[in-house]
């Protein structure tokens, strides 16, 4: 497994918090739009790539992709839907902010397991692991976006984005120790992960930015964009 995969998977949302700390209202008019883009690369990944591939080598991994589109349902109620967009600029408490962390943790643990696969890698060419990165950047924006709405200090919220950026590259270390152990439960843990992308990726997708659910032309235009990428580099 190269090392740039971790660098990247590390990078990605590191460089979307920074760029909150230092640009944070020229950044804030683009997040819906990476969000949107990164929602759909993922979309089209996992139905063109990622489901034939698992389903190939798990049998009954309906059940286990179920089970983890449900388990990101369950995390929601911890990160109140920051992942795909549910972002609000003002102060939280300190209990909001630790919900938050835990169950955006976790959610980042999960997208880290599928790249420690060679079969989920080879199968899109390695595009999940762009868009997952890219996917990476907003949920970082958003963590340290929080921490200073809410008054921490920049020292903090760097601190507490380091450890929540190093949660899939440790993830990813854990699935390859599985793989090289030829353990059943890396496919197991990777259907559970791609029913997490499911959830995450089709809400981005299908809720509008209004209540008169509308979507403006810039929301489709990244849509498209990130499905059309997706199908032509993976």
């Amino acid at each position: 497994m190269n090392s740039w995969y971790f660098i990247l998977l590390f990078a990605a949302p590191m460089f979307g918090g920074l760029i909150a700390i230092a640009f944070r209202k020229q950044a804030e008019l683009n997040y819906k739009l990476v969000l949107s883009f990164s929602g759909a690369f993922l979309f089209t990944i996992i139905l063109v790539h990622l489901f034939p591939a698992v389903f190939s080598l798990l049998p009954n991994a309906g059940i286990y992709v179920l089970a983890g589109f449900f388990i990101q349902i369950i995390l929601e109620q911890l990160t109140h839907g920051i992942e795909h967009g549910h972002f609000h600029g003002h102060h939280h408490s300190t209990g909001y902010i630790t919900s938050l962390m835990i169950g955006l943790t976790l959610h980042s643990f999960l997208d880290g397991i599928p790249l420690s696969s060679a079969a989920m890698m080879q199968a899109t060419n390695n595009t999940l692991l762009y868009g997952i990165c890219i996917h990476k950047i907003p949920e970082g924006f958003a963590l340290a976006s929080l921490f200073l709405i809410s008054n921490y200090k920049n020292a903090t919220a760097v601190i507490f984005l380091v450890l929540f950026s190093l949660a899939a590259p440790f993830s990813m270390l854990l699935g390859n120790y599985f793989q090289q152990a030829q353990s059943p439960l890396l496919n197991i843990l990777i259907a559970v992960a791609l029913g997490s992308f499911l959830h995450v990726s089709t809400t981005i997708l299908f809720e509008s930015e209004s209540s008169a659910h509308k979507f403006n032309w810039k929301r489709i235009a990244a849509i498209a964009l990130g499905g059309v990428l997706a199908l032509m580099f993976a």
